[in-house]
């Protein structure tokens, strides 16, 4: 995470609440880390409070969750087209399972599948996002 965000520039995020509790989290766990996760949240913008502000449609119903937000904005990206992981509970319950000794090895690669698809979903959510925000035309 530390090398795909770089180290200039903004971090884009939904939440930053959350985020930037997280990220304190793994600097915690990860001492030898800190400096470099902590620089991140010097660099967040929370796209959240720009959504409030600036954006409100009706088939969000009420909810500023990205889970609602996003496909109002972006009617082709949506978290519940994904196979498996669907939402931020759900990649936190798949990430313990793979950890479990127990589980098998084709279970371990489906599940990171899974997560690797969620994850790409939330960087993408964020860039279109802030393209839609910005008014800026994302090329392909």
């Amino acid at each position: 995470m530390i090398s795909a965000c770089g180290d200039t520039g903004p971090v884009y995020v939904y939440n930053e609440v959350f985020e930037k509790r997280v990220i304190r989290e793994l600097a915690e766990r990860l001492p030898h880390l800190a400096e470099p996760l902590l620089a991140l949240n010097a660099r967040v913008v929370d796209l959240l409070p720009l959504a409030r502000a600036h954006y409100y449609h009706p088939g969000q119903l009420g909810s500023w969750c990205i889970k609602d937000v996003l496909p109002a904005l972006c009617p082709d990206l949506r978290y519940d087209d994904l196979d498996g992981v669907q939402d931020g509970a759900m990649a936190m319950v798949r990430f313990l399972e793979a950890l479990d000794t127990t589980t098998s090895d084709a279970r371990k690669a489906q599940i990171e599948r899974e997560l690797e698809e969620y994850c790409k979903l939330d960087t993408y959510a964020m860039v279109r996002m802030w393209a839609i925000f910005s008014g800026e035309e994302l090329t392909a």
